[in-house]
């Protein structure tokens, strides 16, 4: 509930703002170079398809380096997105994939060789599979900007 008074700042200003209501995001764009993937449902009144096209573009234009991609997922509304009864299996393979090819080509341009695993075999002959975690870092922090993107997309661009 505390995001509240924010995305309030946000609606009354017509697009993203900091917490003291200053526009300090847009005019920003080299903060923002990182991969993205804009999602919308084909349905959606709050962040519609243009939206993310918008998005989209703006963030090819500023940092056409990166991988930014689009999908519209018909049949589905803003909020269905996250929490619809078939994202699971219609939105997230989407989202999984996009950032494990962002995370591998950022493992490959900062040592120059192949991609890590999220998994794998540690070496030994007992066969144990080692998990070293379910998600790395900077996938963690790829979905968090995606789920802050999500969300304020639709303010940032009047969608």
């Amino acid at each position: 509930m505390a995001a509240f008074p924010h995305l309030r700042k946000i609606c009354k200003a017509g697009f993203i703002v900091d917490s003291k209501g200053n526009n300090s995001y847009l005019i920003h764009a080299e903060r923002m170079s990182l991969p993205t993937l804009y999602i919308s449902g084909g349905r959606t009144l709050l962040g519609t398809p243009q939206t993310s096209f918008l998005g989209n573009k703006y963030m090819k234009l500023h940092h056409p380096g990166f991988r930014h991609e689009r999908v519209v997922v018909e049949g589905f509304g803003h909020s269905d997105l996250l929490i619809g009864e078939e994202s699971y299996k219609k939105v997230f393979p989407y989202i999984l994939s996009h950032m494990g090819l962002a995370e591998k080509e950022e493992n490959f341009e900062e040592n120059g060789k192949g991609t890590k695993s999220f998994s794998g075999d540690d070496g030994s002959d007992n066969g144990e599979l080692v998990f070293e975690g379910w998600v790395s870092p900077s996938t963690t922090v790829w979905l968090i900007l995606f789920l802050l993107v999500l969300v304020l997309v639709p303010y940032i661009f009047g969608g």
